[in-house]
């Protein structure tokens, strides 16, 4: 199969992490990729060192543009590809129609209507354009499922596939102590850390909140709060810090490109997404290295932590409830252990990018070849 995938991307987001992470795991004997994405991503690198062939685009795909589907056009009909596999590239979806190509999309996010899009009347005609403009869409959780629905994808177009990483690497003990040193934190401390971008969607102030209720609570309890990521909100983020008192206690790592020594020293992984979460990945690699979870209970991540004792649910925006969960791990040895255990359990379970590599490479060839497999499949309902 010759798979063209393409992706609005110019940062590296979850989007651009998955999509490697498919590249990088694909049997190349089913699957002969190539990837389109704009001019100067910062993508680009990353799939260049897996020996992936790259197109630069010269037009944003992301939004409706005769230039972009032209150029997509003419793209796909010279590389001759079979499927074009879309990431937030509307132009990519027009083109693949345009050029008899088959297609589906990834749905990363999970959010309600907003705007017009609250509109029952919008949401029927954006609907119909949805359906027609797709074969199948890959929501990366059932709540990405649920929202498509109320966009009016039927759920037979429908195909969940969660987000799966590739396991966090181990660290050595005089890689750590750099960090340790670099990072202020000493062997004693428990350390919470939150990986997201700095974006009012990822709830960053309720962590600080938590973080400085958690602080006063157990005060016999040494706590070092980690903040990975970089985004608009930084400064504003740091200021808030200071203001609430705890700046000594709170870390910004901005971006790191090797994730594995902050994951490796994490006692605890926060999410506070108030918006867009879905399977999100910075838990499922926290998970591969054995660090329970403390997670808002928006969109798709109560789910990443079901029934297992893999991690504790908080209400969106309940700094006191994450507060909470914070002092009762630390707090209690025995408890961290079995939350450790329980979430290496899961991301073996749920979250290997080999699970998710497989799933998508099935849904590929059911959507290619479907005279390969069985008419009662439900693919085919």
């Amino acid at each position: 199969m010759r798979v063209m995938h393409v992706i609005s991307d110019e940062n590296i987001g979850g989007a651009g992490v998955l999509l490697t992470t498919l590249l990088r795991n694909f049997d190349r004997g089913r699957v002969q990729s190539r990837v389109a994405l704009p001019q100067n991503s910062r993508l680009s690198e990353r799939i260049a060192a897996l020996d992936i062939p790259i197109h630069s685009l010269q037009y944003p795909c992301d939004r409706f543009s005769l230039r972009s589907v032209r150029e997509l056009s003419r793209l796909m009909e010279r590389e001759g590809v079979d499927l074009v596999h879309a990431n937030a590239a509307l132009c990519a979806r027009i083109a693949a129609r345009r050029t008899r190509t088959a297609v589906l999309h990834t749905r990363h996010c999970c959010f309600p209507p907003t705007g017009i899009w609250k509109n029952q009347a919008v949401r029927k005609i954006g609907g119909v354009w949805n359906r027609s403009l797709s074969d199948r869409v890959i929501a990366t959780a059932q709540a990405a499922a649920e929202d498509l629905q109320r966009l009016g994808i039927p759920d037979r177009q429908i195909e969940v596939i969660l987000n799966g990483s590739e396991p966090i690497r181990e660290v050595g003990e005089t890689e750590l102590a750099v960090f340790r040193n670099k990072w202020g934190i000493q062997k004693g401390d428990f350390v919470v850390g939150i990986s997201a971008r700095l974006a009012p969607c990822k709830g960053h102030e309720t962590f600080l909140r938590a973080a400085k209720l958690a602080c006063k609570s157990a005060p016999e309890l040494t706590f070092r709060f980690l903040i990975a990521g970089d985004g608009s909100r930084r400064a504003e983020l740091e200021n808030m810090s200071h203001l609430l008192g705890i700046s000594n206690h709170v870390v910004f790592c901005g971006f790191l490109e090797d994730m594995a020594p902050f994951y490796r020293m994490l006692r605890l992984n926060v999410n506070c997404s108030n918006g867009t979460e879905t399977s999100c990945l910075a838990l499922s690699e926290g998970m591969s290295a054995g660090v329970p979870m403390a997670v808002s209970d928006y969109g798709g991540n109560r789910d990443m932590v079901g029934e297992s004792e893999a991690g504790i649910v908080f209400p969106v925006g309940n700094e006191s409830a994450l507060a909470e969960a914070i002092v009762g791990i630390a707090s209690d040895p025995s408890k961290e252990a079995r939350m450790r255990s329980a979430a290496y359990a899961r991301y073996l379970a749920r979250y290997t990018a080999s699970g998710m590599t497989e799933r998508v490479t099935d849904l590929y060839e059911r959507l290619l070849f479907p005279s390969a497999f069985s008419r009662e499949d439900p693919f085919f309902g």
